[in-house]
């Protein structure tokens, strides 16, 4: 994956499932069927050449490539916030199709041939050969890919093909390319349903604009004659105005029509003489001792070539995806959310006891204490079990620091809910694949837009804590500046170290600042308001009164230890998502596609309820042993499991990316999971201190009432 895939780790905090819609629900923004004439010419688009091996995407022709006879233009509607930031830049080619037409031994370059090599482009060539770089192309929005996508054994595609390779000391480009494009045959009824929704639309538009000039309040002049004329030329001129019958001489549309369904690809390497005839040689066989390669040396001449074969597919264009899509391990995935169901069962299991058991009989006896002035048996077995009980006066005194146990329990609730919507738009096939950045983009506006009920929950938190909302605005400017000044530092320094590689990965300084007016023309305005909001909630009652000195708290037992508490309490909600954690990093960083964000989603959930019902029971624990410092514990040990998402990135790193090379690379990929880790300290922190809040709040209103 680019240097980009661990930004997505940075909007959402995960994915889930592709969901099956019929040809004509399919959905997705920014794509949509294209139908093509036999003879229609289809041109391929290239995106940013990638690494596994140092994370870095470069420039498609800031290498050695040929370049379109019309000049390197930018395809305008591929660009986004979340491509930007990935440092994907899609831009025109030298290679065209011609619908259903076999082309064979074509040149690539409008002068025949790239060269001569000078030094600087054979040590570009040979540093992307040794960092195994993949050149990325796209046909009517399909990326390109060596496999076999009719192999149903194919469990993971990656997309791209390898620059070259390095053999006995010499290097070679692979400059012929193979070309097996997929088609389904339809009868055009995409375009014709285009092609009425345009006419009736132009219709409404023309009649809307008719029956305004009728109305108005204004005779109609020749300057508004005149604008009326030029806005319906406009029409016309952009396809959204469609002429009548009686003038549209147009000849009936063509029956058969054809939708790009898959784009495999061959690459190998073939020397060839630059201006002589290109002789028609079949490579990627499996015996090509026949054939020269294409050695990268200086001076050298490369004719890059290509070949298209068309072959009819029975794919439809909306299962066009699935290939790409295609995920191993469905059975392990099930297993892992059954095995999450009866963790969150067993553990519902035992909260319960405590709450409905456990809790009245302490209420039980404590009462007999009260009335009996005594128990039968002495104090101690009933001081142990009545622990909890013995810390009424001093449970809700106000913990150290309180305002920033508020700034990072508004902040967490602002990445539970981001995360929750974006796994949503996702798992409802709003963010596929094929809309590139878009789950990056989504996050990115959820988190903003979302900046104000992280305003509202830790001003209302710090409200709590402090019995008054006095000085709120200080704590609504610390949340504003906090989590998001620890990403911006850490993105300015990743950015300044990529930016003198020359990748597409350092982000240009426009959209940089964009992202500061974001910060502090949005998001910062917004957590004022929801602060304003939370400040004209009433404060919630506490059910006993505060004692003015503090409680002596006694040694813990070591079932009570702070630390081991600490360490327990990560372990259950790290079992229930390590499965579906591997395919997502898998995704992110070897460069496979994951498109399972509703599996995502159900394991998500079932954490967050396992980390509630765990975060509740040690802190029943806690207060057992006359322990009531559970503010900042309960934060913690929610946030724990992020402790064993770090290690395991760890492992991960060592595991399954060995072939990560050089310094920038592992900084991106430390970096990039830092941040992730850290999003899952605040949001897990955030739940564990909510659910502890409520459990505190409910067994000590229960003992008021009796």
């Amino acid at each position: 994956m680019t240097a980009g895939a661990g930004r997505r780790a940075l909007s959402a905090l995960l994915p889930l499932a592709l969901l099956a819609v019929s040809v004509r629900a399919y959905y997705v923004p920014g794509t949509y069927p294209a139908e093509f004439e036999i003879g229609e010419h289809i041109q391929v688009h290239v995106s940013t050449l990638t690494s596994f091996d140092t994370e870095l995407p470069y420039e498609y022709y800031s290498s050695p490539f040929c370049k379109p006879a019309e000049g390197v233009k930018r395809i305008a509607n591929t660009a986004n916030p979340g491509t930007i930031l990935e440092g994907i830049r899609i831009e025109n080619s030298v290679y065209n199709f011609t619908m259903k037409v076999k082309q064979t031994a074509v040149k690539a370059c409008p002068k025949g041939s790239y060269g001569p090599l000078s030094e600087k482009d054979v040590k570009t060539f040979k540093r992307l050969i040794d960092k195994h770089y993949r050149v990325n192309l796209i046909l009517d929005n399909l990326p390109v890919t060596v496999y076999d996508l009719l192999d149903e054994k194919n469990e993971f595609l990656r997309p791209g093909f390898e620059l070259g390779y390095k053999r006995d000391g010499k290097y070679y480009v692979n400059n012929h390319l193979v070309f097996n494009v997929l088609v389904y045959m339809t009868h055009g009824e995409y375009k014709a349903a285009r092609e009425t929704y345009a006419k009736s639309a132009a219709l409404e538009a023309v009649d809307a604009r008719r029956h305004r000039m009728l109305l108005g309040s204004h005779p109609i002049d020749s300057d508004s004659a005149a604008a009326a004329g030029r806005a319906l030329n406009e029409d016309i001129a952009a396809g959204t105005h469609v002429p009548s019958s009686s003038g549209d001489a147009a000849g009936p549309a063509p029956e058969l029509y054809y939708m790009v369904v898959g784009f495999e690809v061959s690459p190998c390497s073939i020397a060839r003489k630059a201006g002589a005839d290109i002789e028609d040689i079949v490579c990627g066989v499996d015996d090509d001792s026949h054939i020269t390669p294409q050695e990268i040396k200086l001076g050298a001449d490369i004719v890059y070539t290509y070949d298209v074969y068309w072959q009819d597919s029975k794919i439809k264009w909306a299962s066009r995806w699935d290939a790409y899509l295609r995920m191993p391990g469905g059975k392990v995935h099930w297993f892992s959310i059954v095995n999450s169901l009866l963790v969150v069962l067993v553990m519902a299991t035992i909260v319960g006891m405590i709450l409905v058991r456990t809790v009245r009989r302490d209420l039980a006896k404590y009462e007999a204490l009260v009335v009996d002035g005594g128990a039968p048996g002495g104090g101690g077995p009933e001081r142990e079990e009545a622990g909890w009980k013995l810390v009424a006066g001093d449970v809700f005194r106000p913990p150290a620091n309180p305002a920033m146990l508020a700034v990072q329990v508004g902040t967490g609730f602002q990445i539970l809910a981001t995360s929750l919507v974006t796994l949503v738009l996702a798992a409802l096939g709003f963010l596929s694949p094929a809309a590139r950045g878009a789950l990056l983009t989504a996050g990115m506006v959820a988190f903003v837009l979302l900046a104000g009920l992280a305003g509202f929950a830790g001003v209302y938190a710090w409200g709590l804590m402090e019995r008054s909302f006095n000085n709120w605005q200080g704590v609504a400017a610390r949340m504003a500046v906090y989590y998001p000044g620890i990403n911006f530092f850490i993105f300015t320094v990743l950015n300044m170290a990529i930016h003198h590689t020359g990748s597409t990965g350092a982000v240009p300084l426009g959209m940089y600042f964009s992202l500061v007016a974001a910060w502090f023309l949005v998001a910062t305005p917004l957590t004022f308001l929801g602060g304003m909001i939370a400040v004209r909630m009433p404060i919630l009652d506490w059910p006993v009164k505060t004692n003015q000195i503090p409680r002596h708290v006694p040694p813990p037992p070591l079932a009570a230890s702070p630390s081991l508490l600490f360490l327990a309490a990560g372990v259950l909600p790290f079992g229930t998502m390590f499965i579906e954690l591997y395919f997502a990093m898998t995704s992110l960083w070897l460069g496979y596609f994951y498109y399972l964000f509703g599996f995502v989603l159900l394991i998500g959930g079932l954490t967050c309820v396992i980390n509630a019902e765990i975060s509740v029971l040690c802190t029943y624990v806690q207060l057992c042993a006359e322990d009531y410092h559970w503010w900042w514990r309960s934060f913690h040990r929610g946030a724990s499991v992020s402790l064993y998402i770090g290690l395991y990135a760890l492992g991960f790193l060592a595991s399954s990316m060995p072939s990560l090379t050089g310094f920038i690379a592992v900084f991106i990929y430390i970096c990039y999971m830092s941040l992730f880790v850290l999003a899952f300290y605040y949001a897990m922190g955030a739940l564990g201190f909510m659910s502890s809040l409520w459990f505190v709040y409910s067994i000590f209103k229960a003992v008021k009432a009796d």
